[in-house]
């Protein structure tokens, strides 16, 4: 018989077993009653006959499992009458077995989604070639203070050209472009420009095609460009015949030359987040185009600062040295060219350029989850303690009726194994759940989000410590049992056996570290809680109310840009004209304004000077450059502190204004009103017409910097953002505005149409996002723990019951037997409370990247979170007590 007929024959014979057994049974009560009729023959009489028969033939039992072994399935046949019995004692005790799958469902399915999302976020390596090697060079400015700047283009040639620590140099910058595929409707999508080197210095390898070279930055080239797999897929199926074809970014028509994986543009995200300023778009998702920059000093000169520069070290080269090198060019730089005074450069590794913005809150979490898994575990403890005093009396009898240690000890596992298997399960379904909701509603900023999951590697962990808690299951009770007289615990009363003096402390020991963790992560998730309000308050210095926000971006082919005659761009400036025209005559809006960039958008810096101060303003850091249409004021319901706003009449033909912040105002006007005074950027001298309040478009956590104001029509920009002040739901106007936008110029792609107050909301998502998860896991924690007080005092009463009786019969009153019960747990309590706060005020340093002006000794959350632990305990403590005292005395004593 082969290997594979084999096992099919014993399966078959282990799924039949019952029916195996009828069969044997039915055979020996036939070969009895056989054996019976013969002696009757041989003149015995009935009784006598069935007696010797029965001697005869020998014990019926022995015969049956000597038939169980011929079958070869009694390892088998024996597992599955475990588990049978395991099944029918967990349904037999529905509170038991609902308590330890909830605690096993939370602890097991927090600890592996917050697991999941450490491993795909901190623990993968980047998916590129030694990721290690990979640096950000960053430029800087000593008098704004910023570290994290990107390069002009002719600071990138120049390090490109003297590195030697450098194995490579490679620059991006990403936007977004109107991209129209087969002849379909432009899509607004994130195109990447960089230069030929960018995506071999990674080590990213096609897909189909081939990727740049540095021939391809030559000037003038033919247009070519690489897609995303992710666009190759959808548009194009994934034929082959992809490579030659082409699709229309921004009205040019471009070649497909190649295909790359959608890990091309990790962390690009990221990486534009941690600049201290940007293109005026950057990625919302993943880069679907990649193209040659082909820049030129004429095009993008030393004054701006738009590439984000990578290089690779060398083999032998450290950061350190790669640092040092770096500065030396600097300094040469900033000795040959006035754009560069006060510029030097700071070097990074990409993995801390990515990773450590979230490096705090993934530890956090990581913190509560293992802290809830202990909680969950010391409530798993504590149920095993409780379980196995119960079943003292069920195991001495079965060892007194001969079942051996080991016999024990598998059927203790078997049940554990079927309660943890259960708990698992259900855990990881918990977990998949909760990593959808993390995938839909975690913050944007954290890298690879988007495709966390419970991979082989966490199910394998989360397996790991199911298996751990399995064995606790199978091997305390047993321990325990093993300890005891079978006789002795036979001959007690049922209820007198209870645990012993260590057993007890031990739980005493776990349900006071219960409250001690309840404490710490509670007063964390008020820490963070009180930090968030704070964000919440902070005044913006414009209002999200109301505020419709649409983008989008004039194609260079139909919409030039000669800077010959800047700012005399025609076409773009009669676009402006006639869409804020047509955008305040939409029914329902009180007022509408164009700008370049959204008020949450830090935009771009520039060098500048107030006229008749340029030496003393040398050493002034860079500008927030601000391009508004008129109305942009009343729109964001921005407030004028002097001076005036804006008016329709100032265009390209008029003398040149500026409006500043309240931030530039107070640093280099200290002495005098700005306003009319005369300030330069561009080569233009403008004068200050208004004063307005700052707005935060860093975010809300910092402080606003210096901003000038431009009105669009001096200062026209090929991007503009639409902004609608509207009586009614903002979203409401969003086809209004698409129909008004295609009225103007039909083949525009429209994105980033939202509400304002949306945009404001996902600026703070990682702290709310934090918040919360860690008020969750406070919940959850408390919630177990309060499971594992209140089954220790209803143990502790219930052991107790005899006593309490007693002293009821001889006259003590109910409220003496509540304080009796009381006064055990209070111990507990105030121990656990109190080690909780001394680790809550140890661990509140942890929390100091995600508070915003809050201190971290609180003393809201140190006091107010203890006593309500405390309360909520002593709540929970009272229901048993108050049950144990109700009892009438006669019952008590009885069935103690």
């Amino acid at each position: 018989m082969s290997i594979l007929s084999d096992i099919k024959h014993r399966l078959q014979r282990l799924f039949h077993s019952s029916r195996e057994e009828r069969y044997t049974r039915d055979e020996l009560s036939y070969h009895l009653e056989m054996l019976t009729r013969d002696l009757e023959s041989q003149g015995h009489d009935p009784l006598e006959a069935r007696r010797l028969a029965v001697v005869s033939m020998g014990s019926r039992a022995s015969i049956e499992e000597d038939v169980r072994d011929a079958r070869g399935n009694r390892g088998l046949e024996d597992a599955m009458r475990d588990v049978r019995f395991a099944a029918r004692q967990l349904v037999a005790r529905p509170g038991f077995t609902a308590a330890v799958l909830l605690t096993l469902a939370l602890g097991i399915g927090a600890t592996t989604a917050i697991v999941s999302v450490a491993d795909h976020v901190l623990l993968r390596p980047a998916p590129f070639e030694r990721p290690q090697d990979l640096v950000m060079i960053w430029g800087t400015d000593s008098v704004s203070g910023t570290t994290r700047e990107p390069q002009s283009w002719p600071d990138f040639v120049d390090l490109r050209a003297q590195t030697t620590t450098l194995s490579g140099v490679a620059g991006v910058i990403a936007t977004q472009g109107n991209v129209r595929i087969q002849q379909g409707e432009p899509t607004r999508r994130t195109v990447a420009a960089l230069t030929g080197n960018y995506l071999s210095l990674l080590g990213v390898r096609p897909l189909a095609g081939r990727t740049f070279d540095e021939t391809d930055d030559t000037p003038g080239g033919p247009p070519i460009a690489v897609i995303s797999a992710s666009l190759w897929r959808t548009a194009f199926s994934s034929s082959p015949s992809v490579i030659g074809s082409t699709i229309e970014v921004d009205e040019t028509t471009v070649e497909i030359v190649g295909v790359v994986p959608d890990h091309a543009d990790y962390a690009l995200d990221q990486i534009n987040g941690r600049a201290a300023y940007h293109a005026p778009y950057v990625p919302d998702g993943s880069v679907d185009v990649w193209m040659p920059a082909r820049a030129t000093d004429d095009e993008w000169p030393r004054s701006t600062h738009p590439f984000l520069v990578i290089g690779r070290r060398a083999p032998s080269a450290t950061i350190g040295a790669v640092q040092r090198e770096a500065t030396t060019i600097a300094s040469a730089l900033e000795q040959a060219y006035r754009e560069n005074a006060a510029r030097s450069m700071f070097v990074e590794s990409l993995d801390d350029v990515v990773l450590s913005p979230v490096r705090p809150l993934i530890n956090v979490l990581l913190v509560a989850a293992a802290l809830l898994l202990l909680v969950a575990t010391a409530n798993i403890a504590n149920l095993l303690l409780a379980r196995a005093a119960q079943r003292n009396a069920e195991t001495a009898l079965r060892a007194a009726l001969g079942a051996s240690s080991r016999r024990l000890v598998r059927q203790f596992l078997t049940e554990g194994a079927l309660l943890v298997t259960l708990g698992a399960g259900a855990g990881i379904a918990l977990a998949t759940i909760v990593l959808r909701m993390v995938r839909a509603y975690g913050p944007a900023d954290i890298p690879r989000i988007a495709s966390v999951s419970v991979d082989a590697r966490v199910l394998g962990l989360a397996i790991a410590i199911a298996a751990l808690i399995g064995l606790a299951f199978g091997l305390v009770p047993a321990l325990l049992s093993s300890r005891r007289d079978p006789i002795g615990v036979l001959r007690a009363s049922a209820g007198s056996v209870g645990l012993s003096v260590g057993a007890r402390r031990l739980r005493d020991v776990l349900v006071g570290a219960q409250l001690t963790l309840c404490v710490a992560l509670g007063v964390s998730a008020v820490l963070l809680g009180r930090s968030f309000m704070r964000v919440l308050r902070v005044d913006a210095g414009f209002s999200a109310e109301r505020v419709l926000k649409a983008q989008y971006t004039l194609p260079e082919a139909r919409y030039p840009r000669n800077f010959a005659r800047f700012p005399r761009f025609d076409e773009i400036n009669q676009f402006n004209d006639r869409l804020l025209t047509q955008l305040r005559a939409i029914p329902g809006v009180e007022s509408a304004a164009i700008a370049a960039t959204h008020p949450l958008d830090a935009g771009f810096t520039n060098s500048w000077r107030v006229v008749g101060r340029e030496s003393e303003g040398a050493g002034w850091p860079e500008i927030s450059i601000r391009i508004v249409s008129p109305g942009y004021a009343e729109t964001m319901g921005l407030v004028l502190l002097s001076g005036r706003a804006f008016t329709p009449g100032e265009d390209a033909s008029s003398p040149p204004v500026a409006l500043i912040n309240q931030t530039a105002a107070t640093r280099f006007f200290p002495d005098g009103d700005p306003v009319g005074q005369r300030l330069a950027w561009w080569g233009i001298e403008r004068t200050i017409v208004g004063v307005v309040r700052d707005e935060r478009i860093h975010g809300l956590t910092a402080p606003a910097p210096p901003a000038a104001y431009a009105p669009i029509g001096q200062a026209p920009s090929n991007s503009g953002v639409v902004l609608l002040k509207t009586r009614g739901d903002p979203l409401s106007a969003i086809a209004a505005v698409r129909q008004t936008i295609a009225a103007v110029d039909p083949l525009l792609a429209v994105f980033g149409t939202e509400s304002l107050q949306n945009t404001l909301d996902r600026s703070v998502s990682e702290r709310r996002f934090a918040l919360m998860v860690m008020a969750a896991f406070a919940f959850v924690t408390i919630v177990l723990a309060l499971v594992g007080v209140h089954g220790v005092v209803s143990y502790a009463a219930s052991q107790r019951a005899r006593e309490i009786g007693i002293r009821q019969a001889l006259g003590a009153a109910p409220s003496a037997a509540v304080l009796l019960v009381l006064r055990g747990a209070a111990s507990v309590v105030m121990v656990g409370v109190g080690v909780g706060l001394v680790a809550a005020a140890l661990g509140s340093p942890l929390l100091g990247a995600l508070l915003y002006e809050a201190p971290r000794f609180d003393p809201l959350a140190f006091i107010a979170v203890p006593l309500a632990v405390a309360a909520v305990a002593a709540a929970s403590s009272l229901h048993p007590a108050i049950r144990a005292a109700r009892a009438a005395p006669v019952t008590a004593i009885r069935s103690a």
